[in-house]
């Protein structure tokens, strides 16, 4: 027997159907089976699990009497007792018997009646349903009164649905409503009613049920009807001429306010959900989303109108079969599409549009920070708050939109994912240097979706329950929606990667849910809000040289004015203006985006797991951060590490420098892992492949050195923290020497300014002892500290040298503009060439003196705490070399042509200079080598020029008296050697050339051949030039210090030269 009751409809088996009858009698019935098969309705009662009830011929008929119910006794109370306490409500039973109460219900809900009296005493606001009462007469003869009730529901329904509003039916005319308007209306009757009977504190609560039962009935047979008058709205009666029928009408008031007077209550879309099938989806609901996804498609941040849609897609996800039928929308997800008409064609893609930047939206930049010299800073910062505030709100509303949907079934948690995924998957190119930025998402778009996937991975980041170890380190292997074939990895070849990824373990479960957002997080950062920080670096390079040139300008016009080019000149100078004010503007907005406090603290505290991760990854106990990582790691990084892909390195890199550079007070929270990360890394070297990777970490730590600890500095976090007090100052001096050779194009120039940052963090640390016993220590090592110290003093001379040349010929060309009549005279061509190189000299004057001054200062430290490794052969006649010449540069006959206008701003102080390089004669002139060095510099030496030094720093008293006796005193040792030396090389008369070290021209002490070349040469010679160079002088072949060959024939010979000279 066939489990489906018969469909809802007038019972007149004798009379044949027609076949539009049998049509729509088959639509009542398969609406009626989806409410069977709709799921749990979201109010479940005692009668929700039974289908709608048929008609029946078990009628109620009058009169009926039912047994009261007993009332319930109330217990005796004590009398005056302080404070009285509060009684039980009377519950007494119900006045009206369970039929009249039914009948009298069903009559307000449905407006109908089977009492024709009743119906003209109403004004026939009732409608009298004559045919069905015939028919209960029929089936019930001798009875001439009926009761509407439960069991005749849908008979009655049927019958009041039946009346032709178009024409009078027994001299009643039908209501003029649309019968979807008319069924609405009976469900928010019902509803009012079923929330009193619940609230009622004077029925017993099996009567309550009871009533409620019938209530649930009577609503769940409106909603079956309401989806049938909107899907076939032909099949019942319906006033002629109505414009909306169907879908349509219902469409038009959902997109109004829900719970407005325009609107549809909440709860009836949410009871209508639950028994819509996929047809009702399509026609009832898609529509409707369709209508809030053309709406915001016009609406920005500026006004407040995409509150309504946005909001309405909020709560019609929180409906869970609605939220599980989002993901099936034909336009959910359309692949095979640019990352443009992605955003712009998908259901949720223009809901995740809204931003600040001036690129997606320039009306934002020219409404609220337009004319920013005429306004207060207090308004600016009101806008920015108020921008910040609204798109937090955007952020955490789609977030809500995202989670709604993936709690409401797996497959659509799949699709979720699957929609991150494909957005990544087309901003790959937003990475690239040249990309068409119509061909990728925008900024404010992947901004938003990192924002969402920030929200998911909350609980991954609670300390309080840290998930660190559900994080699968295998994902890559075991899942593919996200591609890293291409990408670079942190420590292996392509080759290498292809390999390890091939080999795939069947068996292993999928990843889980956590790991999923993990990654996903981490790559949509990478092309999102990094992306952004980057873009954000280079537009503020751009505003500041638009500023130069425009200062150029401003400072050459009183040279152009009254000239033929003043007219375009001026027309410039204003164009550069207005461009100025422009950018100034998209500046502030850029800021109100990227510099939102509380996205970045949510980025700062996925990092912070992130590096945690990765620490655990390398971490030989598995253990960090429970316990934290020790050092010193394994030479060879572990495979799930080497494999991942490079970004994920680089990003957490990018983001510190980021933050460091413009907020850098954010990073408060982060600074502890932060620390822990860099020098296990930096200490860790063979695990990054790429230096640039490793120099980041230096900038990091640089640009956080120079501000206090109420600013974000981490000085003082590097003189206390156990790892940084054992490992940083070691790790520095392994990476400035490792720079040298970096593998890019502009390693020459890198290893400077890399140099320079790790010479500033030793600045900020010098003042702890520990770091200088951790010096000390190292020194110990003589081979590694002496290639160390061998680097420092080659920057010295180089930076010194080439910043001092740059002061000549800036001098030059400033003596030379000087003249003004001369210079007037000079061709157009010629003045402005000569005006480029002046720019271009005062540019690399000024980096090069900043760079010369820090490494100097080094030296000047180093060698007051530890001498003996720049005493050795291979350093001491470099070092002295390098010193004399440059106080000869300082105070010698040439020293004039340095001056140059306003020195300071080339970081030029010639004085400062001049008392740093007499600090490191000062320490190390009480040794012997040292002082031999200096005497033996044929160069540079000269007793004068130490005179002159001696006098200037009395004069400016940038040296106590003690010290410049001390110098003089060293000073006359060298000339006491000198004098010994040219005694001895009077002695030796000719020398052999063959004993004559043919790089230096000196007598080899300790000859070797060098088996490349098989030249002979001074073992200290060659030592010292594989400090800086590792190939044979002569032929350029790689060469190391342990295969040159000791020469014992020529040593000898040598000797023997020398003995015999000297006892002659």
């Amino acid at each position: 027997m066939d489990s489906s009751p018969p469909p809802p409809g007038p019972v007149q088996e004798s009379t044949p159907l027609s076949d539009s009858e049998k049509i729509r009698l088959k639509r009542l019935a398969k609406l009626q089976q989806s409410s069977n098969n709709s799921g749990e309705s979201p109010q479940p009662t005692a009668s929700s699990s039974k289908t709608v009830p048929a008609r029946t011929s078990t009628l109620s008929k009058t009169p009926i009497q039912e047994k009261p119910a007993s009332p319930i006794k109330k217990s005796s109370l004590p009398v005056n007792k302080e404070p009285p306490e509060r009684t039980t409500p009377k519950i007494s039973p119900p006045i009206k018997s369970f039929e009249d109460w039914q009948n009298d219900t069903i009559t307000k809900v449905l407006q109908i009646t089977l009492d024709q009296s009743v119906a003209e005493r109403s004004g026939n606001r009732l409608i009298y349903l004559d045919s069905v009462v015939k028919t209960l007469m029929e089936e019930n003869p001798g009875v001439f009164s009926f009761k509407l009730s439960k069991s005749v529901l849908d008979s009655a329904l049927f019958a009041r649905l039946s009346f032709d509003p178009n024409q009078m039916s027994d001299g009643i005319e039908a209501p003029k409503i649309p019968l979807f308007d008319y069924l609405l209306d009976s469900w928010k009757r019902a509803s009012e009613i079923k929330r009193s009977t619940r609230s009622s504190k004077n029925l017993e609560q099996s009567v309550i049920n009871e009533r409620v039962g019938v209530i649930d009935t009577l609503k769940e047979l409106i909603i079956n009807y309401i989806q049938y008058v909107l899907l076939y709205p032909d099949d019942l009666p319906q006033i002629r001429g109505s414009t909306e029928l169907g879908p349509s009408q219902f469409v038009s008031r959902l997109l109004a306010e829900f719970d407005s007077p325009e609107g549809l209550p909440l709860d009836f879309i949410k009871e209508l959900v639950y028994k819509v099938d996929d047809e009702g989806f399509e026609k009832m609901f898609v529509p409707v989303l369709m209508g809030y996804d053309a709406q915001i498609r016009t609406k920005n941040i500026l006004n407040m109108d995409y509150i309504l849609p946005l909001n309405s897609v909020v709560t019609l996800s929180e409906i869970k079969p609605l939220a599980e039928k989002m993901t099936t929308l034909r336009n959910w997800c359309s692949p095979n599409n640019s990352a443009r008409m992605f955003e712009v064609g998908t259901f949720l893609g223009p809901f995740c549009k809204f931003s600040a930047f001036p690129t997606d939206e320039p009306k934002i930049a020219e409404s609220y920070f337009g004319n920013l010299h005429t306004r207060r800073q207090a308004d600016v910062e009101s806008a920015m708050t108020s921008i910040r505030v609204a798109i937090r709100g955007v952020q955490q509303s789609i977030f809500k939109i995202f989670n709604n949907i993936v709690r409401s079934s797996p497959s659509a948690r799949e699709a979720v994912l699957g929609y991150f995924a494909e957005v990544i998957k087309l901003n790959e190119r937003r990475v690239q240097i040249q990309v068409d930025p119509l061909q990728v998402g925008t900024d404010g778009f992947l901004m938003n979706l990192t924002s969402v996937l920030l929200h998911f991975a909350d609980p991954i980041m609670d300390i309080l329950n840290p998930k660190i170890d559900r994080i699968d380190v295998d994902y890559f292997r075991k899942s593919n929606r996200i591609d890293i074939s291409r990408e670079t990895k942190i420590k292996a070849t392509k080759q290498e990667a292809d390999a390890y990824f091939s080999i795939v373990d069947e068996s292993a479960s999928a990843p889980n849910f956590v790991s999923e957002i993990f990654f996903l997080t981490i790559t949509m950062h990478h092309y999102g809000p990094l992306h952004c920080y980057e873009k954000y670096n280079t537009f503020i390079r751009d505003i500041s040289e638009l500023q130069k040139q425009y200062d150029r300008m401003r400072a050459d016009q009183p040279n152009w004015a009254g000239t033929p080019i003043a007219a375009r000149n001026e027309e410039l100078l204003a164009h550069c203006k207005t461009q100025l004010e422009k950018f100034t503007s998209h500046k502030i907005a850029y800021e109100t985006q990227l510099l939102d406090q509380v996205y970045l603290d949510h980025s700062l505290k996925f990092y912070n797991l992130v590096m945690n991760w990765m620490l655990r990854i390398v971490d030989p106990t598995g253990q960090h951060p429970e316990k934290q990582i020790q050092l010193p790691l394994p030479l060879t990084p572990p495979d799930t590490f080497a494999m991942l892909p490079e970004h994920i390195f680089e990003d957490v890199t990018e983001l510190f420098l980021f933050v460091a550079k413009y907020t850098p007070r954010s990073c408060v929270s982060s600074r502890d892992v932060l620390i822990v990360f860099i020098i296990t890394f930096l200490k860790s070297s063979s695990y990054i492949k790429k230096p640039y990777l490793k120099a980041k970490l230096i900038e990091i730590l640089f640009y956080f050195t120079f501000r206090n600890d109420r600013e974000g500095g981490i000085v003082d976090l590097l003189n206390s923290h156990p790892l940084a007090l054992n490992h940083l100052l070691p790790a520095l001096m392994s990476f400035y020497v490792e720079v040298e050779q970096t593998g890019a194009h502009t390693q020459f120039y890198d290893k400077f300014n890399i140099r320079y940052n790790i010479s500033q963090i030793f600045k900020e640390i010098w003042g702890n002892h520990l770091h200088k016993e951790k010096l000390r220590e190292e020194s110990r090592n003589i081979d590694s500290f002496v290639r160390f110290a061998n680097l420092l003093m080659n920057d010295v001379t180089y930076l010194l040298d080439e910043s001092l040349r740059k002061l000549a010929e800036i001098h030059s060309i400033q003596n030379e503009m000087d003249n003004r009549e001369e210079w007037e005279n000079k061709p157009q061509q010629y003045r402005q060439e000569r005006e480029s190189t002046l720019r271009t000299d005062e540019r690399s004057a000024t980096s090069y003196m900043s760079l010369g001054n820090e490494t100097v200062n080094m030296l000047v430290y180093m060698t007051a705490e530890v001498a003996d490794p720049f005493l050795t052969p291979q350093m001491v006649d470099r070092l002295a070399a390098m010193l004399d010449y440059n106080l000869k540069s300082l105070v010698g006959p040439k020293c004039t042509e340095l001056k140059v206008r306003n020195p300071e701003t080339y970081s030029f102080k010639p004085r400062d200079l001049l008392s740093q390089l007499v600090n490191i004669y000062l320490n190390l002139c009480k040794y012997k080598e040292f002082v031999k060095a200096v005497a033996m510099d044929r160069r540079s030496y000269d007793k004068a020029y130490f005179s002159k030094a001696a006098s200037i720093l009395l004069k400016y008293r940038l040296n106590s008296e003690k010290n410049v006796r001390e110098l003089e005193k060293f000073v006359n040792e060298v000339e006491e050697t000198i004098k010994l030396e040219n005694e001895g090389e009077e002695e030796l008369g000719d020398i052999p050339d063959e004993f004559l070290d043919p790089l230096l021209i000196t007598i080899m002490e300790d000859p070797v051949i060098l088996p490349g070349s098989k030249v002979s040469v001074d073992r200290s010679t060659i030592t010292t030039h594989l400090l800086s160079d590792s190939t044979d002088p002569f032929n350029r072949m790689p060469l190391t210090i342990d295969q040159v060959i000791p020469n014992i024939e020529l040593k000898k010979r040598i000797d023997d030269f020398l003995r015999e000279k000297r006892r002659k």
